[in-house]
């Protein structure tokens, strides 16, 4: 049997460094309120996109085990990380979503994309677009479907992931 090397999970934890990261949230289904419905693993599109954001950062980190050592990066789950200069096999993501984006909308799911592409003639420096405004919708790498939340304008939304490779 075959066994994937550590430098391997390197070289793929590059490879999606160097692309573009996008972390698009969506209405999901309001069926989903009393039972969320399990995450599917074949899914290439969220069920009704409302928009995305290109990451806010993405760098390398690696676990603290340690609970008396610092972590820069806590997630769920008691996941703690501290950040890397030197590439490693967990990737941190970082979104931060403008105000304004999706004001009034209910969200119930997130999904990951690597490699989007926005239409070509929008202004220089937009981070945050529509499904009508992406011309090339990329990889969804995973789905977050969470408890339906509606956005607030007056909430500066983050949101925060570690992809282990």
């Amino acid at each position: 049997m075959s066994t994937l090397q550590d430098a391997g999970r390197l070289a793929l934890a590059e490879s999606v460094v160097a692309q573009s990261l996008y972390l698009a949230w969506g209405r999901g289904r309001p069926a989903w309120d009393g039972t969320p419905e399990p995450e599917p693993s074949d899914a290439t599109a969220l069920v009704d996109e409302v928009g995305r954001r290109l990451a806010t950062h993405v760098g390398y980190c690696k676990p603290v085990s340690d609970p008396a050592l610092p972590a820069e990066i806590e997630l769920p789950g008691n996941a703690r990380y501290t950040a890397s200069a030197q590439p490693t096999p967990w990737v941190y993501v970082r979104v931060v979503f403008d105000f304004a984006e999706a004001d009034g909308e209910t969200l119930r799911e997130f999904g990951l994309f690597i490699g989007s592409q926005p239409k070509a003639g929008l202004p220089a420096g937009q981070r945050y677009f529509t499904p009508a405004q992406i011309e090339k919708q990329g990889r969804l790498y995973l789905i977050d479907r969470v408890q339906a939340f509606t956005r607030s304008g007056h909430v500066r939304n983050t949101v925060e992931y570690v992809l282990p490779f």
